[in-house]
């Protein structure tokens, strides 16, 4: 009955450009099962084919998601960066799972050298929780793609114990705090 409902396994590869500046956040987010054979099967079930509702599905997830940009924040040496409006985006099935692939162009190129880039990918509301793809050792080294000239690790959450007790106290109706999502969230960091 407690928060999160729904759970996304991330990977992001950061994009630059012929000058090594990165770009943008090319990510693949990968729906959990039960959440996916949810809208498999109304996807199966639409009268103009699956894809075509994969499609209307993709369409949906990114009317909802831009405004909030995509649960991506993102910093350089702790200043915000911005972001521009999608550029791709795709929704397929995948191995009985539905997987989101987008891109999340900077608002501006952002030169690393010298530099660390930290970015969150996070619902605010807790409703769902975004962790990198991972195994029984932890984050996969496939989650975060990065130029080669560039060091990346994934900070995991440690939240305080006050942070979970209150998403295990909300109920399946309860509307959880804005911002608590945060506190759950995986740090990916990157220094060139």
């Amino acid at each position: 009955m407690a928060h999160p409902h729904s759970w996304v396994d991330l990977s992001v590869t950061l994009e630059t450009d012929d000058q090594g500046r990165v770009t943008a956040l090319r990510q693949v987010w990968r729906l959990d099962p039960f959440y996916s054979l949810v809208l498999l099967e109304e996807a199966r079930a639409a009268e103009d084919g699956q894809d075509a509702a994969l499609d209307r599905l993709g369409g949906d997830m990114l009317v909802n998601l831009a405004p909030r940009d995509f649960f991506t924040e993102a910093e350089v040496d702790g200043k915000a960066l911005a972001f521009a409006a999608v550029s791709e985006a795709t929704v397929m099935a995948r191995d009985e799972r539905v997987v989101l692939h987008f891109r999340l162009p900077l608002a501006e190129p952002q030169d690393l050298a010298g530099s660390t880039l930290e970015y969150r990918v996070f619902d605010p509301s807790y409703y769902v929780e975004v962790v990198h793809e991972a195994d029984d050792e932890g984050p996969l080294a496939q989650a975060l793609s990065v130029p080669d000239a560039c060091q990346a690790s994934i900070i995991v959450a440690d939240p305080d114990p006050e942070k979970v007790m209150a998403a295990a106290q909300l109920d399946v109706d309860d509307s959880a705090p804005q911002g608590l999502g945060r506190f759950f969230a995986e740090t990916g960091r990157v220094s060139c």
